[in-house]
């Protein structure tokens, strides 16, 4: 038996079939993130339907933004709109008839990592377009009631939010070119390239710093785009943080990169099946048989 599992983005979409920490297959599609909500629903039961087997039980979705953890509803979607206020969940369980439930995708990136990793305490934080951020204490996802817990990115920052600064958007903003083209030019030894991540990885710091005083997790892994970029950065966030944070603080932390591409499928899998299990023990009504 098999989640089929969806990590849905604003440029693509993957798709797997997990079986526990296994990936079985993977998929992966453009994302029309500019339709409306009738061509996005469309578009998913197509790549959905494509991909059920008879051994699926459940579909988990990620998403990249807030949702209300009573209702269902998507409350905010980054970079798909159309989807903003919506009840995808329910209207995809309506339409094959199997349960269906969504999380923040970088909730799931970092329920993945603590499963794959055993992590207890810890942060796992997504350096793409933007910033996000899951937050696992004692072995379980902490989603909050809005999936809002651990959107560090929105905190306030020099002259704008912390996302300014540490994701993509300041490869862009502040070297005018994107972080993949510095990436292969620091790969080459470039010392303009190389200067940039060194700043990048300074406002990393100031980033985690933050989260430090909030968290104060064991262990922060960093996933998305931005951290195959992580030799590169690595050494000057560590020196920044080293005059922003309380030293013990910094004793037994370990700052690493994620080193699974898929860990929101494997975490959104884990969400599925820990959502399945609340539902089977809720109590039952006590109705009386007698006529």
């Amino acid at each position: 038996m098999s989640v089929l599992c969806l990590d849905l983005g604003g440029t693509k979409l993957m798709l797997a079939q997990v079986e526990g920490k296994t990936l079985l297959d993977t998929w992966r599609y453009p994302v029309p993130a500019d339709g409306n909500f009738e061509q996005l629903f469309d578009f998913l039961v197509t790549c959905i339907h494509s991909h059920l087997t008879p051994e699926t039980y459940g579909i988990s979705i990620g998403i990249p933004g807030m949702v209300d953890m009573h209702s269902g509803t998507l409350l905010e979607v980054l970079n798909i709109p159309a989807l903003t206020a919506t009840q995808l969940a329910q209207q995809l369980q309506n339409t094959f008839e199997m349960d269906v439930v969504v999380n923040n995708d970088a909730n799931l990136f970092a329920l993945g990592e603590a499963v794959l990793n055993h992590n207890q305490d810890m942060l796992g934080i997504t350096l793409g377009t933007g910033v996000g951020a899951g937050v696992i204490f004692n072995g379980q996802l902490y989603s909050g009631k809005h999936c809002a817990a651990g959107e560090i990115g929105s905190l306030s920052y020099c002259d704008g939010i912390i996302e300014h600064y540490c994701s993509g958007q300041y490869f862009t903003t502040h070297h005018h070119m994107s972080g993949e083209h510095l990436y292969q030019k620091a790969c080459e030894g470039d010392s303009q390239a190389l200067q940039a991540f060194a700043h990048f990885g300074e406002h990393l710091a100031h980033m985690i710093a933050q989260t430090l005083l909030v968290y104060d997790p064991k262990d922060i892994i960093l996933g998305g785009s931005v951290s195959q970029s992580f030799p590169f950065f690595i050494e000057a966030l560590k020196q920044k943080l080293q005059s922003l944070v309380y030293g013990p603080q910094l004793t037994d932390l370990t700052i690493s990169a994620s080193q699974h591409h898929n860990a929101a499928l494997i975490g959104a899998a884990q969400w599925f099946l820990q959502q399945k299990k609340i539902k089977q023990v809720q109590p039952t009504s006590q109705c009386s048989s007698n006529s």
